[in-house]
């Protein structure tokens, strides 16, 4: 390979691993096709453009109540569901599947920085940390978002705009409550619990390369009203 200066590496390793001689161009990025108009094409297309780059890393803008918070992170996505480390008001989270694991800088336990919850778990006490993990968590989950979207999604318009597709998307927590756990509802003297109603909007932009690049959702509706506004949109 040629030796160059900082820039003009960064620059060569960006588009090409090795320098491919005089003449040469780099492969041309592929070309922004028709979006699709059906929600298990849109989500087949997402599993295979992930499957291609299965890790990245994002930044969410979640809002919760009256407060807006900015969330790091990195992700990795395995076809089905995904992993990710976070960072959320000073303290470090890890989503594998089901299970969250929190870190905070002093450990309510000594000698156990970690606390994890299960929802799946045998253990009473453990099922009832997993129901209440704070929803701003689930908000850039990759493969929580594709699981909504297959199972209680419809597309309600689509287009291109720029350099990716725009799908524009509305869920139905009714159709797999076991996706929402947040909007849980328990009976109240003896009543039973108000239904779900609310349907939530949605919107998924994939690039060229089918890669997801935005994804925004919006809770409020999933909540009895008046309610709390939940939304976040994650890059």
């Amino acid at each position: 390979m040629r030796k160059t200066g900082p820039i003009i590496a960064m620059a060569v390793f960006a588009l090409t691993a090795c320098d491919p001689g005089p003449g040469s161009a780099p492969p041309p990025a592929p070309a922004l096709t028709a979006p699709v108009t059906d929600v298990a094409q849109l989500v087949a297309a997402a599993r295979a453009g992930i499957a291609q780059a299965p890790s990245a890393a994002f930044t969410t803008d979640a809002v919760v109540g009256p407060d807006t918070k900015s969330v790091t992170g990195s992700l990795r996505f395995d076809g089905s569901t995904s992993s990710l480390t976070m960072l959320l008001d000073g303290s470090e989270v890890r989503v594998l599947g089901k299970k969250t694991y929190t870190r905070t800088p002093g450990a309510a336990i000594p000698g156990k920085p970690w606390v994890g919850t299960d929802p799946d778990s045998p253990d009473p006490m453990a099922q009832a940390a997993g129901v209440v993990v704070p929803t701003i968590v689930q908000l850039p989950d990759l493969g929580r978002a594709l699981a909504e979207i297959e199972r209680t999604g419809r597309i309600v318009s689509a287009d291109r705009t720029g350099l990716a597709n725009h799908y524009r998307l509305e869920l139905d927590p009714t159709k797999a409550p076991d996706l929402f756990p947040e909007f849980i509802r328990v009976p109240l003297d003896g009543k039973p619990a108000a239904p779900i109603t609310g349907k939530l909007p949605a919107e998924l932009w994939l690039d060229a390369a089918l890669r997801p690049a935005r994804f925004t959702v919006d809770l409020s509706p999933g909540f009895e009203q008046p309610g709390p506004t939940v939304k976040g949109t994650t890059e």
